[in-house]
């Protein structure tokens, strides 16, 4: 099994992405990066806003962290849905072939090991999240989001900070296509 220094769990976001952050010896935080923009924004000034947001997100994330991403939802059509997807390929570019290991989670799976069900929504997830890490001060679904990812990632790294986990939470793990080095540790 591979080593991590830091564990990332990040919920991208136009306007309110939500980072998780684990490193050893210290307590786990989470929070978000804000960002605004308008409908009407040309070309440019959309392309600047991405750029903006994950180059505000990279400097949380040391070399060697595991960094856990929420993927796309194929299926969503709502809310600037290309933007989100420029967002998530520009921070996925930079992270890729870097000393950083990217593990892309499907929404479902988080939603899964968050829950119990992969069809729950935002507001069941941060419940779960709220109840189940009460040592992390989360306030919002995005962050919540994060730390679930963050969650994920610690599991699979061999130090989970949610022992013990029902089965139908644990199931979650079985559908993601893990790095080299990583297992589906329980």
């Amino acid at each position: 099994m591979t080593s991590y220094d830091t564990v990332i769990g990040l919920d991208l976001s136009l306007t309110s992405t939500g980072i998780a952050v684990s490193t050893p010896g210290l307590k786990p935080w989470c929070g978000v990066i804000e960002s605004t923009g308008k409908k009407g924004d040309s070309w440019a000034t959309r392309y600047k806003r991405l750029s903006a947001i994950a180059y505000r997100i990279l400097p949380v994330i040391p070399d060697c962290a595991l960094v856990v991403i929420e993927a796309p939802s194929y299926g969503s059509v709502t809310g600037s849905q290309h933007d989100r997807s420029g967002l998530w390929w520009i921070l996925y570019d930079l992270l890729a072939g870097t000393t950083r290991t990217v593990l892309p989670v499907e929404p479902t799976v988080r939603a899964k090991y968050a829950t119990g069900k992969g069809t729950s929504g935002k507001d069941a997830v941060l419940a779960a999240a709220v109840r189940r890490y009460p040592h992390i001060d989360i306030n919002t679904n995005d962050e919540a989001d994060a730390v679930i990812l963050m969650a994920i990632g610690l599991r699979l790294t061999g130090a989970p900070i949610d022992d013990p986990l029902p089965a139908a939470h644990l199931a979650a793990l079985d559908k993601l296509w893990l790095p080299e080095g990583l297992t589906h540790a329980r």
